[in-house]
C-alpha cells in the first residue's frame, strides 16, 4: 500500500460514500436505489450497473472494473479515478478482491473534488494531478 492502513481507516471513516450502513435510497419503494457508471476519460458512458441495494457498496464499483478488464488487452494498465479510490484499493489489498493480473496493472485515484475531503497521507497520494499518469483529468464527469 502507498498509504499505511492506518491513515486509510481513519480516511474511510469520514466518508458517507464509506459508510455502507449509511442509506440514501429505500429498497422499500423501488428495486432500483441509483446507478453507477464507468466512464472513459472523455466522459462517455462505457458500462452502467443499477444499483439495487441501499448505500454505495463497492461491489458495484468491483463488477465494472473487472468487466473492464475482461475487454482489454492483457499488458494494458489502467488509472481508476473513484470518489473513495483509497478505499476500494485499501479493500482489494486488504481482502485480495481482485486478482492480482488486474492489481498490477491498475491505479487509483481519488477524483478531484473528492481529493480534499480526504486525509492528508491521501490527498497526497491519490490526487490526481500528483500521480503520474493522469494528466489533467478530474474524475467528476460521472458527478
Amino acid at each position: 500500500m502507498r498509504v499505511p492502513a492506518s491513515v486509510l481507516d481513519r480516511c474511510g471513516g469520514s466518508f458517507h460514500a464509506a459508510d455502507e450502513k449509511r442509506q440514501k435510497a429505500s429498497t422499500q419503494s423501488f428495486a432500483d436505489t441509483g446507478l453507477m457508471a464507468l466512464l472513459c476519460c472523455h466522459d462517455c458512458v462505457l458500462w452502467s450497473v443499477n444499483m439495487t441495494s441501499a448505500g454505495e457498496k463497492q461491489h458495484y464499483a468491483l463488477v465494472l472494473v473487472k468487466h473492464l478488464f475482461d475487454h482489454l488487452p492483457a499488458k494494458m494498465t489502467v488509472g481508476l479515478l473513484y470518489d473513495i479510490g483509497c478505499q476500494l484499493e485499501h479493500s482489494c489489498q486488504k481482502w485480495k478482491i481482485l486478482d492480482d493480473g488486474i492489481l498490477s496493472r491498475l491505479k487509483f485515484g481519488i477524483s478531484v473534488f473528492h481529493a480534499y475531503g480526504h486525509q492528508w497521507p491521501c490527498q497526497l497520494v491519490y490526487h490526481p494531478c500528483k500521480c503520474v499518469g493522469f494528466g489533467l483529468s478530474d474524475g467528476e464527469g460521472c458527478e
